[in-house]
């Protein structure tokens, strides 16, 4: 299994390396420029996800060993922290894996309008409270789904019914 995983995820670099060998520099420049202006640079996710992995651990290991040495705990940040700087930022994994999900999506022409665009006030503002409502969204969604899921499993089963399924 685990030989498999490798294999699986050696072709899935080898995929991503050799997408974003096909795009241009100045393209590549251009999806930079509007990562960081939308807070999704290496440096920024790369603390998001160290944040959140050392969490992650930090609570698993007080689950599971109470009275472990309150140093693991710096241990753990310190090489998460180490490990997605190496990876995300250094090696550029992130790039590697963002600029051909922009490069399908957006023309350098996209990519310069939009880069525009976020510099103006109107822009910033979008950048700066798209996240909350993002995290509105779901939330009423969730709601949402959550007053139509008895809805739904009655529809189902008078339907079943009708068609004589059991």
């Amino acid at each position: 299994m685990k030989k498999y995983f490798s294999i699986a995820l050696l072709t899935l670099s080898v995929s991503l390396n050799v997408q974003a060998a096909d795009i241009s520099p100045s393209k590549k420049q251009l999806i930079d420029t509007l990562l960081e202006q939308t807070g999704q640079s290496a440096i920024t996710v790369g603390k998001q996800f160290s944040n959140l992995f050392t969490q992650q651990i930090i609570t698993f290991l007080k689950q599971t060993k109470p009275d472990i040495d309150p140093k693991a705990f710096t241990i753990v940040e310190e090489e998460i922290n180490a490990l997605l700087d190496e990876e995300m930022v250094q090696n550029g994994s992130f790039q590697k894996t963002m600029y051909p999900i922009y490069n399908r999506h957006f023309t350098e022409p996209d990519l310069e309008e939009m880069i525009r665009f976020n510099d103006t006030a109107l822009g910033r503002k979008i950048i700066r409270v798209m996240p909350a409502i993002t995290q509105e969204s779901m939330q009423a969604g969730q709601t949402l789904g959550r007053s139509l899921g008895p809805k739904i499993q009655e529809r189902i089963a008078a339907r079943l019914k009708a068609e004589g399924i059991e």
